[in-house]
């Protein structure tokens, strides 16, 4: 099933798109969705290890299955100030 997967911040800018559109299985998890992206695109990948992705706009574990979700956003660390 293709799914679009959205990119923000530094991530976005590593894979110089703010989206990407990948395979995964019916049963893919959180963790699937950061590897494939890892492989699609080689420059993401020291970042990945600190992403979290979002699933409907809630942060999930990487264990967490991708479900019925519509959104699915990987998201870098952010800091305020």
């Amino acid at each position: 099933m293709q799914r679009e997967i959205l990119l923000f911040a530094a991530i976005r800018d590593a894979a110089d798109t703010d989206s990407l559109l990948i395979d995964v299985a019916s049963d893919a998890t959180a963790a699937d969705v950061l590897r494939e992206v890892a492989q699609r695109v080689p420059s993401t990948q020291t970042l990945l290890a600190s992403c979290r992705v979002a699933l409907d706009n809630r942060y999930v574990p990487n264990t967490q299955p991708l479900g019925a979700a519509k959104e699915i956003a990987i998201i870098p660390p952010v800091s305020g100030g």
